[in-house]
């Protein structure tokens, strides 16, 4: 043993086995190979509560940067900010239902390549990564990440140690952790160490048994050398329950004034780690913003660096939470229990949805210029993107969202094997058509009162064609879940179409949010029979561009549009670009609905609600030349429409938030 590892050995106060092995309260690492200095290994020092990375001691800064919500194009130039601040490291989570939409189909292509991103931050900007593996993940996604085909399973309790969830567990981390191996530290790679679940002590279940369970499945993939860690709210309750171990525990808390606060959430992580080093895993230099939301208080530039120094000071590793936030593209967002979140992820963080620097991202990088004892500066910040104003153009009415008919809506965006034929409402889940939007059809003998007793989250009422008016599960609870039908021609062939719309399901807590007509539906206290329900096929992800949805595009552009002035349905535009470059679609004047661009899901508008007033179209989204517009408005455009023959989309240069006063 030479004169290092004799050290080392003296450091960390460990016991040695006969094989080699250092013992440690989270693992077992060989003390040869990581005491030849030349051997990459990232652990805690229990003596000096402290981390080694490749045996020395190490502490990070780092900033939670989500790969998913950013275009691929746009990686290099977000994770080069990051470093600019002075971070010497990124932290993100891996959403399953993203990789895993339809049960059995796993994507790690395109947007969804986590593997290149961590190799693009370290080769580029040698920054480190901290991964959250989950299962759940929370982070104002869909369904918290889980898949909505979970729903399916019979599962009695997601997130325990219910055999059919952690089954399902098993399968996805036989797929996710021979990928993520490659990546740990002790192969070379920038990923430092993993954390299993997240803030599962704040969901009030403490199954200890799931945790092992967890803790356990991963060390089979990945070994018992690699540090596993747990994040929680600075309280004893949430630890108490949210830890396990093991399992390294950390604490997140937002920014405050007040020193003695922060020292006193760390002590609360100390009494759960003892012998190991402060770490707060999410910092809040800002926070998610809900639909309806009239109001947004948040910290000052100043109170975050004062809570920055007071960590640092105590010697403390920290991640902002976000450093950058990116958009909700496609139908990913998910909801709390007040609300559905917007579909902009900007989350008033440092970097800009659009990736520019803020005031903020300033002050954050100023204070870290000034440590004298950090040994990754800061580095001269890029420059902000050209942003583009290409103003109005006309939209027009290619149909409407009732129409039935084969060279109508469902016509154009759905395929025979969409359509499913039932007695009763089938479910999004049971449609396995999981996001988005699904139209149910049926026949009817008279009017009256229409009453569906339990739905998610949006019914848009048609009756032969014209829209009569939408039932509502506004912040959860059923705010209206009836209407008057009146005009029928009582022949028996009065058609009811009910569109339904996906708004988000809950992220915290999660729940079985199922979604679509989920109870029989009443005309009159008698249950409508023998429905027709198909899946409306829109593209999901953001880069999606599959054959399927431009040839729908193409056929809306063959339709002859209509001149009509209803102001629910499709509506279809065409943009000019000279030079592709970011810009705005502003959706004032518009009622609620879809914006997509050249076959890209842009996100949900709804500025009737807010406080969102725009979408933001990367100029990757954007072309030389004509680029298709399409907006599916749901509710009914009011100011945008106020021609007879065409509505009028706005292209602008900046984003819009109104919040109250």
């Amino acid at each position: 043993m030479n004169l290092w590892t004799t050290w080392l050995f003296i450091t960390l106060n460990l016991l040695i086995s006969t094989n080699g092995l250092v013992r440690t309260s989270y693992g077992n690492w060989n003390l040869e190979r990581i005491g030849d200095g030349n051997t990459p290994s990232f652990l805690i020092d229990e003596s000096k509560n402290q981390f080694l990375l490749d045996g020395l001691p190490f502490r990070y800064i780092s900033g939670s940067i989500h790969y998913f919500r950013i275009p691929r194009e746009r990686w290099e130039e977000r994770l080069g900010k990051v470093r600019a601040l002075g971070f010497n490291a990124i932290q993100y989570y891996i959403p399953w239902n993203a990789h895993e939409l339809e049960e059995g189909n796993h994507d790690f292509s395109g947007i969804l390549d986590f593997a290149e991103f961590s190799s693009m931050a370290f080769h580029k900007y040698n920054l480190w990564t901290i991964l959250r593996i989950g299962p759940y993940i929370c982070g104002e996604w869909e369904n918290g990440g889980l898949p909505a085909w979970l729903l399916n399973k019979n599962v009695t309790k997601q997130r325990s140690s219910d055999p059919v969830f952690t089954r399902e567990v098993e399968k996805w981390f036989e797929t996710l952790l021979p990928r993520v191996k490659p990546l740990l530290r002790k192969n070379g790679g920038p990923v430092l160490m993993l954390q299993i679940e997240n803030e599962y002590g704040s969901y009030g279940v403490c199954d200890k048994q799931y945790l092992r369970f967890l803790r356990d499945l991963t060390r089979a993939h990945v070994g018992d050398d690699v540090l596993l860690f747990t994040t929680d709210g600075a309280s004893e309750k949430l630890l108490k329950c949210g830890t396990v171990e093991g399992v390294f525990p950390t604490v997140d808390f937002g920014p405050t004034d007040n020193k003695k606060d922060i020292e006193s959430y760390f002590q609360i992580q100390r009494k759960y780690a003892p012998n190991a080093p402060f770490v707060n895993s999410e910092y809040y230099p800002g926070w998610l913003v809900l639909w309806g939301q009239k109001r947004q208080d948040l910290p000052s530039p100043q109170t975050i660096i004062n809570g920055a120094q007071t960590m640092y000071s105590l010697g403390a590793s920290m991640n902002f939470y976000m450093i950058h936030g990116g958009t909700n593209f496609g139908f990913w967002n998910g909801a709390e229990t007040e609300a559905p979140c917007i579909s902009s992820y900007d989350y008033d963080a440092p970097i800009s949805e659009a990736g520019d620097v803020t005031a903020k991202y300033l002050e954050i990088r100023k204070w870290i210029k000034g440590l004298t004892d950090w040994t990754t500066p800061p580095l001269d910040v890029q420059g902000n993107s050209p942003k583009a104003r290409y103003g109005k153009i006309k939209m027009r009415l290619a149909h409407s969202n009732g129409n039935s008919n084969g060279n109508g809506f469902m016509g154009d965006f759905t395929d025979p094997g969409d359509c499913v034929d039932s007695e009763r409402p089938l479910s999004f889940e049971k449609m396995k058509h999981f996001l988005g939007l699904i139209a149910y059809q049926s026949k009817i003998n008279s009017c009256g009162n229409l009453t569906i007793p339990s739905f998610g989250d949006f019914v848009y009422v048609y009756l032969n064609g014209k829209y009569i008016d939408t039932l509502t599960r506004r912040y959860y609870n059923l705010t209206r879940s009836s209407v008057i039908l009146g005009g029928c021609r009582n022949d028996g062939e009065d058609r009811l179409f009910l569109l339904v719309e996906n708004q988000g399901r809950q992220t915290f807590e999660t729940i079985n949010d199922r979604k679509g007509i989920l109870s029989e539906v009443y005309l009159n206290g008698e249950a409508v029979h023998f429905w027709t329900q198909c899946g409306i096929k829109l593209p999901i992800q953001s880069e999606e561009s599959q054959d399927y949805n431009r040839k729908a595009m193409k056929k809306i552009l063959r339709n002859k549009l209509s001149k009509d002035n209803q102001k629910q349905g499709v509506f279809v535009g065409v943009l000019e670009v000279e030079a592709a470059a970011d810009t705005w679609l502003d959706t004032t004047g518009w009622g609620k609905g879809i914006a997509i661009v050249n076959g890209r899901n842009l996100g949900r508008y709804w500025p009737t609600e807010g406080p969102q007033m725009t979408l933001y179209i990367p100029a990757e989204y954007l072309k030389v030349g004509d680029n298709l517009v399409m907006m599916v408005e749901l509710e009914g455009a009011t100011d945008a429409c106020t021609s007879t023959t065409a509505c009028v989309a706005d292209f602008i240069d900046h984003p819009i938030f109104h919040f109250g006063k």
